[in-house]
């Protein structure tokens, strides 16, 4: 276990916080997102790009 872990978790939180405070997230105008994910030894998201505009 790490001393430093729950600190670090926290420092993470605040972090995409403010990000999400700050910021809108979108898909650009005309493209559709694929949810399905590539599937190996873990399953991970396909490439996407995002939109983010000011609040």
């Amino acid at each position: 276990v790490c001393l430093g872990e729950q600190l670090a978790r926290m420092e993470l939180f605040l972090f995409f916080v403010s990000l999400f405070r700050k910021f809108r997230f979108s898909a650009p105008e005309g493209e559709k997102l694929n949810l399905d994910g590539v599937i190996g030894v873990t399953r991970t998201p396909h490439p996407f790009k995002i939109h983010a505009t000011t609040r």
